[in-house]
């Protein structure tokens, strides 16, 4: 196995919407597709990543404590089809929400090396989560997570929070949508105040987010739909109508999981591949991001 870490990439004008209904959640299915091109370009395979925010600068404005994403025009809207039909003065326009990211990534490959000029090359072309890549680190190989990781060693590690939705269920007794937007909801309490959750008193909501963690297929597969993208040089290509899957995250400090991971008595970090991320078909229609499922 070689750990790639690619670090403090930057990119312009990504997609800041992770679904229909969540906007700035950490773009873990991008990455996950990401990295999977990637294997692809160099004929590997990946085991999974660890993303790592740095930073997120989201475009559009404030007005009244609400956020309104900036709308972009320009040269994709050709010919006289692309006005409104009811104004012939007015554009259409597909609401967009975009952000500058900067992340590091480190990916898990199959293959025991890496070509380092072979993928900086395809860096140099590429996008990240629909966004331009305009700069990156100077790319390095390592043969352990944490030797990748220390590498870094700043920023923010994302965790799946899945648990504490079952938790908060659990004691709560709500629904799981209950718990999902009432956790998102509450506010996290300082260092030394009585805890957020009275039943759960040794959890922390510092830092909780959301965003889209899977697909569910609305529909049985098809080799019959016309005009899928990129099909043009297959000869059958399977699509379908599928729904995002979103899940509650949470943001950890690189530092300290990397302090309590090196000393002599963890306290929680003695393992970092829990925090990996990898995917697969839990089913036939369900295909989902998960944290050490291997």
């Amino acid at each position: 196995m070689s750990y790639l870490v690619i670090p403090y990439l930057k990119v312009q004008a990504a997609n800041f919407q992770s679904s229909g209904l969540v906007m700035g959640g950490a773009p873990l299915m991008a990455t996950a597709m990401f990295s999977h091109n990637l294997a692809r370009q160099i004929q590997s395979k990946i085991e999974g990543f660890y993303y790592i925010h740095h930073d997120m600068q989201r475009l559009g404005g404030m007005a009244y404590g609400r956020f309104t994403p900036a709308q972009r025009r320009g040269a994709v809207f050709i010919g006289k089809n692309d006005y409104s039909s009811k104004n012939k003065y007015a554009l259409s326009l597909q609401p967009t929400a975009s952000c500058h990211l900067l992340v590091s990534l480190v990916i898990e490959f199959k293959a025991r090396s890496i070509n380092l000029d072979a993928i900086v090359q395809l860096l140099r072309r590429s996008k990240f989560a629909g966004g331009q890549i305009i700069e990156f680190g100077q790319l390095k190989a390592f043969e352990n997570a944490d030797e990748a990781l220390k590498h870094i060693s700043s920023g923010f590690l994302v965790q799946d929070r899945h648990d504490l939705l079952v938790k908060y269920q659990e004691n709560y007794h709500v629904n799981r949508l209950q718990a999902f937007t009432q956790l998102l909801a509450r506010t996290p309490t300082a260092k030394d105040a009585p805890p957020a959750l009275d039943l759960i008193p040794e959890e922390n909501l510092a830092w909780l987010s959301a965003t889209t963690l899977g697909y569910a297929l609305l529909e049985p597969e098809t080799f019959e739909r016309t005009g899928v993208r990129h099909a043009d040089h297959q000869e059958q290509t399977a699509h379908a109508y599928a729904e995002p899957l979103t899940g509650l995250i949470q943001y950890l400090s690189l530092n300290q999981i990397l302090d309590d991971y090196e000393s002599d008595e963890a306290e929680k970090w003695d393992d970092l591949t829990v925090l990996k991320w990898s995917y697969q078909w839990q089913s036939d229609d369900v295909f989902l991001l998960q944290q050490n499922i291997n």
